[in-house]
């Protein structure tokens, strides 16, 4: 049923080509384009674009596949110039350079929003992964990304002009904008926020998301006295809100994800 529909997604990349290999060849084979933008400079201004996803991507650069560069000074504005790159998709799936998805959750998800067709905005839990990729924050974060926008709807060309407002957070003003949290027996996405195959990344991640501002102590504080020193005993973790990540577990990865890391970044396993 959802084969006459056109599938998008947006990938946000800066810097870290830890995954992007993995979720784009998830991807690939299930939607109808991919979006991946980079920006010239973090969002705060203070590092340049590497240039390293791009190298890494010149091998998937496509019709299907498509690059969205700019200098953007605010995540929202980054957020909505891509999905204008992607105005032909019907749905767009939102996804960060560090969140992947399994086969049977895009399968799944397509069936499920199908279903639901009064709703325009999807939003979902994730498994945050901390230092080590067989550990995730537990209880999950109370955030719930927005994960999949409806653009359009079918034949109907008319755009539902929905657009996200700050950061990650959809402009609600828009009458079209109807939100549903996905049930986690659905969905639970994957999100390696704080795993890289070099922690020494994780303090550029932190110096330049949209919330550096407003990390306690500051970043070299948190990095150093936190982050590098945390375990399985660690508690009140997150650099904003410590009480959000309150302790961590160990909880392995579905075999689909394991195996894609393992093929695109053994690296990551080396802290395992």
């Amino acid at each position: 049923m959802y084969k006459d529909r056109n599938w998008g997604v947006e990938i946000l990349a800066f810097n870290n080509t830890d995954y992007i290999e993995s979720i784009i060849n998830i991807f690939l084979p299930l939607v109808d384009k991919i979006a991946i933008s980079i920006n010239e400079k973090s969002w705060k201004g203070n590092i340049n674009n590497s240039g390293e996803v791009e190298k890494l991507l010149i091998p998937y650069i496509s019709n299907k596949v498509i690059l969205v560069k700019g200098k953007w000074k605010t995540e929202a504005e980054q957020r909505n110039k891509c999905l204008d790159a992607l105005g032909e998709c019907d749905y767009v799936f939102i996804v960060d350079d560090d969140e992947i998805w399994t086969s049977e959750q895009i399968h799944r998800m397509k069936d499920f929003i199908l279903k639901h067709p009064g709703y325009t905005v999807f939003n979902s839990s994730w498994n945050t992964r901390f230092k080590n990729i067989n550990w995730r924050v537990d209880p999950r974060e109370p955030f719930k990304p927005v994960v999949i926008i409806q653009q359009k709807a079918g034949n109907i060309k008319t755009s539902k002009g929905i657009r996200f407002k700050e950061n990650r957070i959809i402009d609600n003003s828009n009458k079209n904008a109807w939100s549903c949290l996905i049930p986690e027996d659905v969905l639970i996405i994957e999100h390696f926020s704080y795993v890289r195959s070099q922690d020494v990344t994780i303090k550029e991640k932190i110096k330049t998301f949209s919330h550096a501002t407003e990390i306690v102590n500051g970043p070299d504080f948190w990095y150093e006295n936190i982050y590098l020193e945390s375990d399985l005993r660690s508690r009140y973790l997150h650099p904003t809100n410590p009480e959000c990540y309150d302790h961590l577990i160990e909880e392995k990865l579905h075999p689909e994800i394991k195996n894609s890391l393992l093929k695109y970044n053994k690296k990551l396993f080396d802290k395992d």
